[in-house]
């Protein structure tokens, strides 16, 4: 009997098939080969919320930021003596990681928040860009008129006291004044209620506050929307610093002594030139 190649080819790719589907077969249902869909991002993400990472991110992040502040910090002694507050808030994170995972994160993100009030008190100063439209306020509609409905000006800002009239909610209030106003409204209603701090770094912050709130409201008054929210923003900013310092059991406004550098071989070679 004569076999041809061609009556040879069909059998052999049937078993070979056969085989792979076996073999596929099998290994599905081994214990521990397959997960269920969306485990393996389960078991990447596995640890406590806001772990060691994060708090590396913010360290990170805080020492960026001064450094950024640092190239052009505001003038003042205030806004010197809370850079100074976030120099140290930043070193003793640094001291406290990783053995104190709590108090350096909450650390760390109390100096990024004294930087971010440090980088709004800076832009308060900036000059708008010549012939460069402001972006519009609303997202949600079509833009308010530009004096505001029938020709309205802008409402006044929050009253002294523990109820300042609360705008932000009203559409037909609605103007370019409404981001200052609604920064404005936020920090005067944290300032009607967060208790006062003896003393220290705590409440260096909050006298600052104080006074960009302060600041804010006079420039509001006067039309300059941008400049007064930039100022409640670093209000803002300066208020939360409290709330970390608090968690972090900060025990006063002295810096904790520097970490000796560590003695090592240096630096090795970068790589070789390129010729």
């Amino acid at each position: 009997m004569r076999f041809t190649s061609g009556r040879l080819i069909a059998p052999a790719l049937f078993l070979t098939a056969g085989l792979l589907v076996v073999a596929a077969g099998g290994a599905i249902g081994q214990p521990g080969k397959d997960k269920e869909p969306g485990k393996e991002k389960k078991d990447k993400d596995k640890g406590p919320k806001g772990g060691p990472e994060k708090g590396a991110k913010e360290l990170h992040k805080a020492f960026d930021g001064i450094t950024d502040i640092a190239q052009g910090a505001p003038a003042g002694k205030e806004a010197t003596r809370l850079f100074d507050h976030a120099k140290n808030f930043y070193r003793a994170a640094l001291k406290a990681y990783p053995d104190e995972p709590r108090r350096f994160r909450e650390l760390a993100i109390a100096a990024n928040d004294a930087v971010r009030g440090l980088d709004h008190l800076r832009r308060a100063s900036f000059q708008p860009v010549a012939n460069l439209p402001e972006p519009p306020t609303d997202f949600d509609g079509p833009p308010p008129p530009k004096d505001g409905p029938k020709g309205k000006g802008a409402p006044p800002p929050p009253k002294d006291g523990p109820k300042g009239r609360d705008l932000r909610d009203d559409p037909a209030e609605r103007g370019p004044w409404s981001p200052a106003l609604d920064v404005l409204t936020n920090v005067h209603n944290q300032l009607a209620t967060t208790e006062v701090p003896a003393r220290g770094a705590g409440r260096d912050f909050l006298d600052a506050a104080k006074n960009v709130y302060r600041q804010a409201r006079t420039a509001y008054e006067a039309g300059d929307y941008r400049k007064a929210a930039e100022l409640a923003r670093a209000a803002d900013a300066w208020l939360r610093v409290n709330e970390h310092l608090d968690r972090a059991e900060w025990d006063g406004p002295a810096a904790p002594p520097l970490a000796p550098e560590p003695k090592g071989k240096g630096a090795p070679p970068p790589p070789p030139v390129i010729k």
